[in-house]
C-alpha cells in the first residue's frame, strides 16, 4: 500500500535554509537509496527540483505465516520543466520475506524495482467549485530491476487528480486520484481518497482511504493516517501509518522526508 497523496512543499527556499537542506540530504541519501512514489499535484516550478527520500515497512499475517516487506530506501527525484510540467525519475531498493512459526525465512527477495520515469502535469486550475485537476503518468523499465524484481515488460501507472482547496482559510483539503497500474499483462485499477489539514505553521496530519482493484479479481482496501512537519520553507517529514480494510495488510509504517531545490536564478529575476 502507498499513499496517493501529500502536501508538496512550497516553491521556494531561501539562502538561511542552506546549511540544514545540504546537512540533512548528505545523512538521508546515505543510508536511502529508493522511492515511495506518491500521487499529487505538481511541486515544482520551471528550473526547481524535489527530492524524496524514504523508507517503509509492511506486515502480514495469514495462518501461521508471517510476511514481511521492506523498502529499505527510496528515491523519487522531481524536476520543473516548466510552472506546470514536471519529470519524475524513481527506484525502490525492496526486501520480501515469509516467517513460518516464527522462523526464519528460508529465502529472502532482495534488490532494486526497475526504474520509473515519468510525467506530472498540471491540467487546468481551481475554480470555484470546480478542483484543479492533474495527470501523472511513469512507466517502469524491465530491463533496470534486480534479479528478484525483473520484469518482462514495460509497466506504466495513469493516474487523474483532483483537488479542492476547503473553508475560508484555506486550511484544509479535499484530493482524489483515479487511475490504473498495468504491467506483465496484469491490470489493476486504483483509486484515492484524502482530506488534509494544516495545524499550526509548521506542519499537519491527513486521513486517507485507497485501494486497488485487481482486474477479476476481489477489491482491496487500506485507511492510513498521517502527520507531516516542516522546520524550514525546503523541508519536509512525513510520518505514516496504516493498515489494510479487508486486505491481507496488518501494519503498514512509512517514513519520508522532501527536501526543495528552488532556481535560484528565477527568483532573481522576479
Amino acid at each position: 500500500m502507498h499513499p496517493t497523496y501529500i502536501l508538496r512543499l512550497p516553491p521556494r527556499i531561501y539562502a538561511s535554509d542552506s546549511f540544514i537542506l545540504w546537512s540533512v540530504l548528505l545523512l538521508v541519501s546515505s543510508i536511502c537509496l529508493a522511492q515511495d512514489v506518491v500521487e499529487s499535484p505538481t511541486s515544482t516550478t520551471a528550473g526547481a527540483a524535489q527530492i524524496e527520500l524514504a523508507s517503509s515497512y509492511e506486515y502480514f499475517k495469514e495462518g501461521n505465516q508471517n510476511s514481511t516487506s521492506y523498502t529499505a530506501g527510496s528515491l523519487l527525484f522531481l524536476y520543473g520543466l516548466s510552472d506546470e510540467v514536471e519529470i519524475r525519475l524513481g527506484l525502490d531498493f525492496q526486501q520480501n520475506g515469509v516467517r513460518i512459526n516464527g522462523r526464519k525465512p528460508d529465502r529472502v527477495d532482495s534488490g532494486y524495482t526497475p526504474i520509473q520515469i515519468g510525467i506530472g502535469a498540471d491540467l487546468l486550475k481551481e475554480k470555484g467549485i470546480w478542483p484543479k485537476v492533474s495527470f501523472i503518468g511513469d512507466v517502469f523499465l524491465p530491463a533496470t530491476g534486480g534479479t528478484d524484481f525483473k520484469q518482462d515488460k514495460l509497466g506504466f501507472a495513469l493516474k487523474a487528480g483532483f483537488y479542492h482547496t476547503l473553508g475560508a482559510l484555506k486550511k484544509s483539503q479535499l484530493n482524489y486520484n483515479l487511475g490504473t497500474d498495468f504491467g506483465n499483462d496484469d491490470l489493476s485499477y486504483v483509486y484515492g481518497i484524502t482530506y488534509l489539514r494544516n495545524i499550526g505553521s509548521l506542519g499537519g496530519a491527513y486521513l486517507e482511504l485507497q485501494g486497488n482493484i485487481p482486474n477479476g479479481l476481489s477489491p482491496n482496501h487500506f485507511v492510513s493516517a498521517a502527520f507531516y512537519w516542516t522546520p524550514t520553507p525546503s523541508i519536509q517529514f512525513d510520518t505514516i501509518v496504516g493498515r489494510g480494510i479487508n486486505a491481507d495488510q496488518d501494519f503498514y509504517l512509512t517514513g519520508r522526508l522532501q527536501i526543495y531545490i528552488s532556481n535560484n536564478k528565477k527568483k532573481t529575476s522576479s
